[in-house]
């Protein structure tokens, strides 16, 4: 390794961003992230791979950002060669403050060139809820002994996003726990229920078991008494679509955070089904719209709904039913919860709360971070 260069524990310089594949769990994080970087002074680069199913989010990263693409590819050799090579020219553009790796190969991949360059350069992970996050828990100490010695004697810290990340990475000298923000506009935007029941969700998914089973819940729940309506906000594939449609589920591709706030806004309640591996945006986005929320029972959204008070979680399908038949019966039920999702969602992702923990976090200052998201600082 060469000798550290002079800026390594400089407040300012440059952060290198790695991010390999993206996903709405990661722009929920790296869009505020690039922004709050940016206003502390810090120059950036993000490195990813093109995902034309993306796209319409690359405005949400701070546009002082440089924004290195690698064209996606079929084979993952030369795809992940081609970020190596990006990651390679960005870290020779000047000197660093930080490199972030977003996942677990572009840290392979992020960390090789870190090290190839001989760079000392201080490196902090999110895992953002990847797989191989579930096999290493299973084995527990694994997440030492494979990630921990890829980074080698590199000052090295991890930035996760959901409480049950940090459970991996006890030993590492920091873990602090950054929950990403929601959009102010979902925070501000006024409640206005439709006129008829609206049942919502939402999600750009690769699985398609969230789409059959709200098409489930559609088809039980149709009764033209009722007069209840669904819809779906985000991307869906062609056959998803079509299960959708054939459910009489609206299906709305929405392009912005205002968008997506305005269309939540006239819903009159929010079911989450499949939980996320990482942080749940479109969960967060309709509690901080204020409505109330009806999920599956499962880690990811245990993590931000407490039963009864914030949301409601289910066992069963019966259980999901009931919870929805209360809630359109009682208009004063549905304000109570829907408010306490709102101030939770306030409290809990709100931007500038996010901004000191994530700045805290990059700066790992010996202070008293209670109240903005570090886990602790072990030295």
């Amino acid at each position: 390794m060469g000798c550290e260069p002079p800026w390594a524990d400089a407040k300012t310089g440059k952060v290198v961003h790695v991010v390999g594949h993206v996903t709405d769990e990661v722009f929920s994080f790296l869009g505020p992230a690039t922004s709050a970087l940016a206003h502390s002074g810090l120059e950036q680069a993000v490195v990813m791979i093109d995902d034309m199913r993306y796209r319409h989010r690359l405005p949400n990263l701070h546009e002082s950002a440089e924004l290195v693409l690698t064209p996606a590819m079929r084979n993952p050799v030369k795809q992940w060669r081609a970020v190596l090579r990006a990651c390679r020219a960005a870290l020779a553009s000047g000197p660093l403050h930080a490199v972030h790796l977003h996942g677990i190969l572009p840290c392979l991949v992020g960390a090789s060139a870190v090290r190839a360059a001989g760079l000392q350069a201080r490196l902090l992970y999110s895992p953002h809820g990847s797989r191989s996050l579930d096999r290493l828990r299973t084995i527990g100490a694994l997440a030492v002994f494979l990630i921990r010695p890829l980074l080698g004697p590199l000052r090295s810290a991890a930035i996760v996003t959901v409480p049950r990340e940090a459970l991996v990475f006890e030993s590492w000298e920091s873990v602090a726990l950054v929950e990403s923000p929601v959009s102010e506009v979902f925070h501000k935007v006024p409640r206005s229920e439709s006129r008829h029941p609206l049942i919502v969700t939402g999600g750009r998914i690769q699985s398609a078991r969230s789409v059959e089973l709200f098409a489930q819940l559609a088809v039980l729940l149709s009764d033209e008494d009722l007069r209840i309506s669904f819809k779906w906000f985000g991307t869906v594939d062609a056959v998803s679509r079509l299960r959708l449609t054939a459910a009489n589920v609206g299906v709305f591709d929405v392009a912005s955070d205002a968008e997506c706030a305005s269309q939540l806004a006239a819903g009159w309640m929010y079911i989450a089904l499949d939980g996320t591996r990482g942080f749940p945006p479109f969960l967060a986005g309709a509690m901080a719209a204020g409505l109330p929320c009806v999920a599956t029972d499962c880690t990811p959204h245990r993590e931000l709904i407490r039963d009864g008070e914030t949301g409601f979680l289910c066992q069963c399908e019966r259980d999901m039913i009931g919870r929805i038949a209360a809630l359109i019966d009682s208009p004063t039920l549905r304000a109570r919860v829907g408010t306490a999702a709102r101030e939770e969602a306030k409290r809990r992702f709100g931007e500038s709360r996010f901004s000191a923990s994530l700045l805290a976090a990059y700066a790992v200052n010996a202070v008293d971070l209670e109240g903005v998201g570090v886990l602790g600082v072990r030295n």
